[in-house]
């Protein structure tokens, strides 16, 4: 997600994160988003109708994705990128009603990664990382599981000596 919010903002867009809880806001701020809505606050979530033309949706958990169709304008576009354990339930009466578009990715093929690694390094784009070595591996999927890392690991191969 961080890095969905890092090229969008490059791209132009207006970004918008959307958290489970405002815990988020600073980093979102940071990484480049103009606002952060709280999902879990109905509210929030109401004054955001009919707002978007596309949603990137990055969440790996089961999740309600109808909460996010309701937020697309008419042929708007939610693209899911993240690989949840159980598939989600889809309600089919927004797709057609507002003539919606919903549509899942995954990573490109040798040109488009290149196109997107070219575009990174013109805008100075890089991945938020968290160096660990090799011995804390153990450690590191102990705070996947509990989604505590920001953004990413990456292993200091000079800890395989």
């Amino acid at each position: 997600g961080h890095m969905g919010v890092k090229i969008a903002r490059a791209l132009g867009a207006h970004v918008v994160v959307f958290s489970q809880s405002d815990r988020k806001r600073k980093d979102a701020l940071r990484l480049g988003a103009h606002e952060l809505v709280v999902s879990s606050n109905p509210e929030e979530m109401a004054a955001q109708a009919g707002r978007f033309d596309l949603i990137l949706d990055t969440v790996s958990a089961v999740h309600d994705v109808n909460a996010y169709l309701g937020l697309l304008k008419r042929d708007g576009h939610l693209s899911v990128v993240g690989v949840p354990e159980r598939p989600l339930e889809v309600s089919v009466l927004p797709l057609l009603i507002k003539r919606l578009g919903f549509s899942g990715s995954s990573i490109g093929g040798l040109p488009e990664t290149q196109e997107m690694l070219d575009f990174c390094g013109e805008h100075g784009i890089v991945s938020d990382i968290e160096l660990i070595p090799i011995q804390d591996i153990n450690h590191a999927f102990e705070r996947l599981r509990r989604g505590d890392v920001k953004y990413r690991f990456v292993i200091d191969l000079k800890s395989l000596r």
